[in-house]
């Protein structure tokens, strides 16, 4: 019997009775207490051990035993020498134990020190005689010779060998490897079913992983077929177990018991590469195939990523994310890039206002015109260094120094103040009513439509006046000038706010008791007037007079003949006297502002503002409301457009270069706002016309908002090129996926994590769309609450 580490068996009994030739053995005892169907052990009988031989009695027992063939000598059982199994049943050796069932007990074993069991007493041989010829020999299981639950065991000296020939053979096939195959940092992987068009799945070493990070530009050489790809890593690199699964029980141990264990699988990296396009010649072509497996991966130095991407230019925007120095720069110069207008957008605390203080400088060292339109004020001091700290720490890690911009000029309506008020260049302006449309000004003030139809027939009304009161227009050339006018983009010439009011007092007076009685007894004297030119002329005068003492209050050049205002009034009836005091409400809400035709202001000479280099600042800090900002940007957009548009034909006719303009707009969503859009057509109509004519006369417009959510698709259908800040709701991510085009899924899954200061740029000249960290502002910015 097999020894398992327990007291060594007993010898059996001479006196006991042994299984003869005419007697069978106990069945019950043959099974044991565990078999199947078997009869419970008497009480005091020992257990069979789990593991055990079924039919064997437990060894050391003398319980229930398989009673050899007749005349088989018993086996010699031999001591033990390993060790007990901790919690095995072990019997008693000085106490008798149980014999077979029906059987007397066995004879108790002497009792001797712990680890030196007695030897039993060598078993009586029975006679040769007693032993048929032929009879099979009991032989008891062989001893291990090693514990049960040993787990490492020494390699077979095979299997040893084979790993030493291919330990020799790896040596020898490094030493032949393809010089070209050195530089490699990955391979491409075998397709899948999930796999995906354009996407292709590279495997690299631990040592190559940190070369894929994201954004990095690569080239594949696919041997096998003689083509070669160039594409970007879009996702990854991760980090993926060699031998067994990343989420298999012993990885997961491995890396939770960090603390306890040092040792770690080894692992590669994987990372997906999306095809930029096939090289073919020195162009490149969208692909038509995918590279094979196995192909090598190369990285593109800095330089070939810079010309690939198409960053060349003098404009520095930032450093791309994935190169130490690589920079996202463009070109001014090019009418394809910024006259081709670009939005940027961010949450507060983004970084817009750092980017726009940094395109600011660069476009002024860059001999570009800028002009500002500041809400807040915060531009009003960039002709300083900044000396704020965090900035100079970034500028100091970029090896730049702070500097203001070097023409500074601030423009702030009359009877506002400018959050810069001790500028030098600090100019008061004021704006030409006869310059704003009349359907621009209907739908910035929100008129309804009963206010706007009655506002119409006033201003029609007016420009009969100015035309009777010799004031415009006063001659032939006039007269033509007229006939030109597009009230859609511009005013009548020379007509003022209180020209319209004076009319609009008119009405409201004609409408009254007192000027429908004037007006009854008018149509009475009328009819018995005599028709001699000089008594109607003295009539007039004496009605004039009259009128003057009894009617409408006007302030104009129109309150010297307020009976030819009332006859013009008379003749253009109109209704709803209410509907006429809540148009002179609003109408006098803009006399209020003071901004309009005032004497000692004069308007913006817009020639000084497009000169080259120079940074005007439209202080709008301290004007009440966003529909009085509203009014200035679009009479001072219309203004630029035409200066521009003129200087264009004239540069073209002498073949000569036109300066470029860059125009910011901050708080956009506030100028052309989505939920009025509907009722602000004109006013787009404006805007887009200097979109669409700008691109060639090199007027650039840049919309700033931190709601992008609040503007018009068609406002951002305008915009070519897009700096996109840290965004956290995601339904304008959804809505900004579906306008700009060309980004992939992971640069916008990274848009609601953004820093302050990283931004995903896309534009015109960019292969790409690129994340980048934007270049510190090196001028000083007032802080807004």
């Amino acid at each position: 019997m097999a020894d398992d580490g327990k007291t060594p068996p007993v010898p059996p009994d001479p006196a006991s009775p042994q299984p003869g030739p005419d007697r069978k053995p106990n069945p019950a005892a043959a099974r044991g207490p565990s078999s199947p169907g078997g009869a419970a052990p008497p009480p005091g009988g020992p257990v069979r051990p789990p593991g055990s031989v079924q039919g064997a009695p437990p060894p050391g027992t003398g319980g229930p035993r398989v009673d050899a063939p007749r005349g088989t000598p018993p086996a010699v059982a031999r001591p033990s020498t390993s060790t007990p199994v901790p919690g095995a049943l072990r019997p008693d050796p000085t106490r008798p134990q149980p014999g077979p069932v029906g059987g007397p007990a066995a004879t108790p074993v002497p009792s001797t020190p712990r680890g030196d069991p007695s030897r039993p007493a060598a078993p009586s041989q029975p006679k040769a005689s007693s032993q048929p010829s032929g009879a099979p020999q009991a032989r008891s299981p062989t001893a291990p010779t090693s514990p049960r639950n040993e787990v490492l065991s020494p390699l077979p000296g095979e299997t040893l060998k084979e790993f030493e020939n291919l330990q020799e053979l790896a040596k020898a096939s490094s030493l032949d490897l393809d010089p070209e195959l050195e530089k490699a940092v990955g391979f491409t992987h075998f397709d899948t079913s999930s796999s995906e068009d354009n996407l292709i799945t590279v495997l690299t070493t631990r040592g190559d992983l940190h070369k894929l990070a994201s954004q990095t530009l690569v080239r594949v050489k696919s041997r096998e077929d003689n083509r070669t790809y160039l594409g970007v890593v879009v996702r990854g690199p991760f980090s993926e177990p060699d031998a067994i699964a990343a989420n298999s029980t012993m990885a997961v141990g491995v890396v939770v018991q960090g603390k306890k264990l040092t040792y770690t699988f080894d692992y590669h990296g994987r990372a997906d590469i999306e095809l930029l396009g096939e090289e073919v010649g020195d162009k490149l072509e969208p692909p038509v195939l995918r590279p094979r497996p196995k192909s090598p991966v190369f990285l593109l130095d800095d330089k070939e990523s810079s010309r690939v991407l198409g960053l060349g230019g003098n404009m520095c925007l930032g450093l791309v994310a994935g190169y130490a120095r690589m920079e996202a720069r463009l070109d001014p110069q090019d009418k394809s890039i910024l006259p081709r207008h670009t939005g940027i957008i961010g949450t507060t605390g983004g970084g817009k206002s750092t980017t726009v203080a940094t395109l600011i400088h660069h476009a002024q060292a860059e001999g570009i015109a800028t002009v500002v339109f500041d809400v807040e004020g915060e531009y009003t001091h960039v002709d300083q260094p900044t000396n704020h700290a965090a900035m100079l720490a970034a500028l100091k890690r970029r090896g730049r120094n702070p500097e203001g911009v070097k023409d500074l000029h601030i423009h702030h309506l009359a009877g506002r103040d400018s959050r810069n008020p001790g500028h030098e260049n600090l100019h008061r302006f004021s704006l030409s009513f006869s310059s704003l449309s009349p359907y621009a000004i209907s739908e910035i003030l929100g008129m309804t439509e009963a206010q706007e139809e009655r506002f119409h027939k006033a201003y029609d009304v007016t420009k009969l006046l100015l035309e009777d009161f010799k004031i415009f227009p006063r001659n032939e050339q006039e007269r033509e000038q007229v006939l030109e006018v597009d009230e859609h983009s511009t005013g009548f010439p020379r007509m003022t706010l209180l020209h319209l009011l004076d009319v609009v007092e008119a009405y409201i007076y004609s409408l009254g008791s007192e000027g429908k009685e004037e007006g009854r007894s008018k149509s009475r004297s009328a009819r018995g007037r005599s028709t001699s030119s000089e008594d109607s002329e003295k009539e007039e005068e004496s009605e004039d007079a009259e009128s003057t003492r009894r009617g409408p209050r006007l302030q104009s050049e129109f309150r010297h003949k307020p009976y030819l205002v009332m006859s013009r009034v008379r003749e253009q009836s109109s209704k709803s006297e209410v509907s006429w005091k809540a148009l002179m409400g609003r109408l006098q809400n803009l006399r209020r502002l003071k901004v309009f035709d005032v004497e000692d202001a004069p308007g913006v000479d817009y020639r000084e503002l497009l000169t080259p280099g120079r940074v005007s600042v439209i202080d709008l800090s301290d004007t009440d409301s966003p529909q009085h900002s509203n009014l200035v940007i679009a009479d001072i957009l219309r203004g630029l457009q035409e200066t521009q548009e003129a200087r264009y034909q004239a540069a073209h006719e002498q073949k000569q270069s036109i300066t470029p303009v860059l125009i910011i707009i901050e708080e956009a969503h506030e100028f052309l706002s989505a939920s009025r859009f509907s009722k602000m057509r004109v006013l787009f109509e404006q805007v887009a016309r200097i979109a669409k004519r700008g691109r060639k006369r090199w007027l650039g417009l840049v919309f700033v908002t931190q709601l992008p959510q609040h503007l018009p698709d068609e406002v951002l259908g305008l915009l070519n090129n897009f700096i996109i800040h840290k965004i956290t709701d995601s339904s304008v991510i959804s809505r900004m996926r579906k306008t700009v085009g060309g980004i992939d899924e992971s640069l916008w899954n990274r848009v609601p994590r953004l820093a302050p200061g990283q931004a995903l740029m896309s534009f015109s000249n960019f292969a790409r769309p690129l994340m980048v960290a934007v270049d510190p502002a090196p001028v000083k910015r007032l802080l807004v609450d």
